[in-house]
């Protein structure tokens, strides 16, 4: 899905509007999924006789949605995974992605490996924006196992940049224009859920198994 600093980029666009409690708590929740060494990190189910497939976003809300509430570890691990449904919709319902040739999905983390200096200059993100925090005892260990040192080195290393072999799909405008749209599909959801209403369906944003 999006690369961890378009997830970075994002969390900063709607932690200004959200003035969070623990911004460092936010950060490491919008990428926390990408951490994952041993288990289900982003609740990825089958659904319609096993014919598609969805993130569990109703599962995650009804173990965590007081969690989310209360600890913004919980709500960026939560806007993770809606940014990664709408992703999904961005690539491949409008840019058409073709995942299935040989090739297109290493072509395609180079892409992000290049964009990634873009968006870093563009919306103003840095290393040290992300650190390690103790996660000992907390909840979420319930969904998976993650490496918290090995994936924030690994973010920490996506700040240098790499040259530019050339764009393949995933250019920066495309960048650009996914950080600015998801940030308002992250904060109509929080609207939603912060006026009592049924957040987003994971249904009606499934997809089928073979894409």
């Amino acid at each position: 899905m999006a690369s961890s600093i378009i997830h970075l980029a994002i969390t900063e666009g709607v932690a200004k509007e959200l003035n969070p409690k623990d911004i460092s708590r936010l950060r490491l929740g919008a990428v926390l999924p990408d951490g994952v060494v041993h288990g289900n990190g982003h609740m990825k189910i089958r659904i319609c006789d096993e014919t598609r497939s969805t993130y569990d976003l109703e599962g995650f809300r009804e173990r965590f949605g007081e969690k989310m509430k209360e600890d913004d570890l919980y709500l960026g691990y939560y806007l993770h995974l809606v940014q990664d449904l709408f992703y999904r919709y961005f690539v491949y319902s409008e840019y058409h992605w073709d995942p299935l040739s040989p090739g297109n999905v290493e072509r395609l983390h180079q892409d992000y490996r290049i964009t990634n200096d873009f968006v870093i200059q563009k919306f103003g993100l840095e290393p040290g924006m992300l650190g390690q925090v103790d996660l000992t005892g907390e909840p979420i260990l319930s969904v998976a196992e993650y490496d918290i040192k090995e994936l924030v080195e690994r973010i920490w290393g996506q700040f240098v940049p790499v040259e530019d072999t050339g764009i393949f799909f995933f250019t920066r405008e495309m960048a650009e224009e996914f950080i600015e749209r998801a940030t308002l599909f992250c904060l109509d959801e929080l609207q939603r859920l912060s006026e009592g209403k049924p957040g987003l369906d994971s249904t009606a944003w499934s997809w089928e198994r073979h894409s």
